[in-house]
């Protein structure tokens, strides 16, 4: 399959007829039917907006090739708007991707499974997590939970509970105190088996968000050059 039936396959699958793709991207009819037809291809603007409107990687729209960790589409991990491995900045936000979204890395979250009657509870962190806009609506956490529903779905477990999590918002996960000897933070990976998953170590907080120093202030700034003069000076007496 080349590109040009990539880009036909991707916009009927879409539900979309040339005219309104030509619409969506600002050309013509003619210049969507000459892409498909293989006289032109499109400029790398238009390979970009395509993989946003259809949800597509780069990689499978250009080359054809789609792993399993692109299979779903990338997301700008500020405002979590649809992003492509040729976008440098999102284009919904303007937040700067480092390089596209190659440099993108995202996290799972996931629930282990109890080894003894008791051993595990997290029952109340799933209603807490629920309730935290961080999931998807069709996730298990993509609604508010019950008490019973959340015991339910913490007697599943293992169970991977959310994936595509930006940095920030596995921050965030572990900044709500979650009972850590339940719940694992993951980079994303191909593995899909919960239980492989859950038997990982998972990415503690200062993983994650590495303490930063604080700038020094002006005032220890001004001491600094100070005390290194000073202390030139004293040298130089010796000499």
């Amino acid at each position: 399959m080349e590109l040009k039936d990539r880009i036909a396959l991707a916009r009927k699958q879409a539900g979309l007829s040339q005219e309104q793709l030509g619409d969506q991207l600002g050309v013509s009819r003619q210049a969507v039917s000459k892409w498909e037809a293989g006289q032109a291809n499109p400029d790398v603007t238009y390979v970009a907006a395509m993989c946003r409107l259809f949800g597509v990687s780069s990689d499978w729209l250009l080359l054809g090739e789609e792993s399993a960790q692109a299979a779903a589409p990338a997301r700008c991990p500020g405002c979590q708007a649809v992003v492509t491995g040729l976008d440098q900045f999102c284009p919904n936000c303007g937040r700067k991707l480092r390089g596209g979204t190659s440099a993108l890395v995202t996290y799972t979250l996931v629930m282990k499974g109890a080894r003894t009657p008791g051993e595990l509870d997290g029952v109340s962190d799933l209603i807490r997590l629920s309730k935290s806009g961080c999931f998807p609506k069709d996730s298990p956490l993509g609604q508010p939970l019950k008490q019973e529903e959340a015991e339910q779905l913490a007697a599943s477990a293992p169970l991977i509970l959310g994936t595509g999590l930006s940095r920030e918002q596995a921050c965030e996960l572990l900044d709500r105190g979650i009972y850590s000897n339940a719940f694992l933070v993951l980079q994303d990976s191909e593995e899909t088996d919960p239980q492989v998953l859950a038997s990982q170590p998972g990415i503690s907080l200062s993983v994650l968000r590495p303490e930063q120093r604080e700038p020094l202030s002006f005032g220890m700034v001004v001491l600094a050059v100070i005390l290194g003069v000073a202390g030139a000076i004293f040298l130089l007496s010796f000499l």
